[in-house]
């Protein structure tokens, strides 16, 4: 007697899994998200242009007095400069958390800590890294935002800030 040829089993098939979407970054809080690279990018072209006008008329007040005091020319050039320069970020920061630039985009500048606003040290480290290290290493610390999830430069890590928006 012969038995029937047994045929092999069935493959096992696989579970049917759904496939699902990656898991969303956690926004800095509700109604909030992080502010964008291109949003920030003209907000700071907008204050570059802010803080141009502002040493031109620096530049135009000194040009005055050096026709009637020369000495007193240079020290307003030096010190205006110098106000307009290292000052003009920091006083936004530290005041409202937004430059007029930021503003224009409904952004600010909070502590990543807690949301919080910033100081004055830590608005003087983040015009630091803005103005020093961000641009070191071929801008790796401006293009650091489209690295980290946070969208933070090098200047926000230093500092301790991150940029929202109203989402």
């Amino acid at each position: 007697m012969t038995t029937p040829p047994v045929s092999p089993p069935p493959p096992i098939a696989a579970p049917e899994q759904a496939w699902e979407a990656p898991e969303a970054v956690a926004g800095p809080a509700p109604g909030y998200a992080f502010g964008g690279a291109g949003e920030r990018l003209v907000a700071y072209l907008v204050d570059a242009l802010i803080i141009t006008g502002l040493l031109i008329l620096v530049g135009l007040a000194g040009l005055l007095l050096a026709f009637v005091l020369p000495i007193l020319a240079l020290l307003v050039w030096f010190l205006g400069g110098l106000a307009v320069g290292l000052g003009y970020f920091p006083y936004f920061w530290v005041k409202s958390g937004q430059t007029p630039g930021l503003r224009m985009f409904q952004m600010r500048v909070v502590r990543d800590q807690d949301g919080g606003p910033i100081g004055v040290g830590s608005a003087l480290l983040r015009l630091f890294g803005l103005y020093v290290l961000d641009g070191l290493v071929l801008y790796l610390g401006f293009i650091w935002i489209f690295i980290d999830k946070r969208k933070r430069c090098w200047h926000d890590l230093i500092a301790g800030t991150v940029v929202v928006k109203r989402a």
